[in-house]
């Protein structure tokens, strides 16, 4: 199905408009979620004290005018969103996991080594313990941080890779993809929820009918690998484990450099010190 835009819409705000609609209608869906406690048995992490409401401004502050202009320069530039109406179908195929690699190294680089540096100026400067003091344990809090570490974690990962790949073109389609499910996936990620546990061995299938072993054993453990949301979880709680290993990330960096989760063990006792002292002031606010 083609998608045609009118001449009075670029392509860098309709692809912004998807990843909003995407993001905040996910969020919804989890907020909802939280408060009728429908999936419960699924909630590995309950831990935020700031309400959804108190997160939305910041929120809506860093997508309009941090994410927004930058998509829109971007385009301007000819990096992103310019070119062909429509790509080859192996270009739009091989874009999608050469994109998930660039995130993997650009989130790891900025993650680890500016958010995540022992440097009292860099922690003080970038505020990366705002993000942290949620928890992850909310959807909205995914792009819950302050505007430097929005521009390091969220807007850099997703453009570099893009703009490396060859902008992605005029394609509608291909940017509706990217945004959209790079939006629910962050939602997701920081929602609290594992969906990995409806395909353990032991889980009980729909109406609890019997066993998941009505699922093949390898097609379980696929999709069960595929939706674990531990990694990122153990990211906010460890901090300086899984800087980019999480939900849709091949992890390649942090497994290469033995900072995944569950390779490694807490470290830097000195920055852990003056981010502790971070976290609890911005969460007595």
């Amino acid at each position: 199905m083609e998608v045609t835009l009118p001449s009075w819409l670029p392509l860098s705000i309709y692809a912004w408009l998807v990843q909003q609609v995407a993001f905040h209608a996910a969020g919804l869906v989890f907020e909802w979620c939280d408060r009728t406690r429908s999936l419960a048995h699924l909630k590995v992490r309950d831990i935020d004290r700031k309400p959804y409401m108190q997160m939305l401004p910041r929120v809506l502050f860093n997508q309009c005018f941090i994410l927004l202009p930058s998509m829109m320069l971007v385009q301007a530039a000819g990096y992103c969103f310019s070119g062909p109406k429509h790509l080859h179908p192996v270009r739009f195929l091989l874009s999608l996991p050469v994109m998930a690699i660039g995130h993997d190294v650009v989130q790891y680089l900025t993650h680890r080594y500016l958010l995540h540096n022992p440097s009292l100026r860099l922690m003080r400067l970038l505020q990366h313990s705002l993000h942290h003091s949620t928890g992850a344990s909310r959807g909205i809090s995914a792009c819950y941080m302050s505007a430097p570490d929005f521009f390091l974690e969220i807007v850099l990962p997703y453009l570099v890779p893009l703009a490396l790949v060859g902008g992605g073109g005029a394609d509608v389609l291909f940017h509706s993809l990217v945004a959209g499910s790079g939006a629910v996936g962050g939602i997701y990620e920081h929602s609290g929820y594992d969906f990995s546990a409806v395909f353990s061995p032991t889980a009980k299938i729909a109406g609890g009918r019997g066993q998941s072993s009505s699922w093949t054993p390898k097609v379980a453990a696929l999709i069960r690998d595929f939706v674990d949301n531990r990694a990122h979880g153990e990211h906010h709680s460890r901090a300086n484990v899984s800087f980019s290993d999480g939900f849709g990330s091949p992890g390649i960096c942090d497994t290469l450099f033995g900072t995944r989760w569950d390779l490694v063990a807490a470290r830097r006792a000195a920055a852990e010190k003056e981010w502790q002292a971070q976290r609890k002031r911005h969460m007595n606010h």
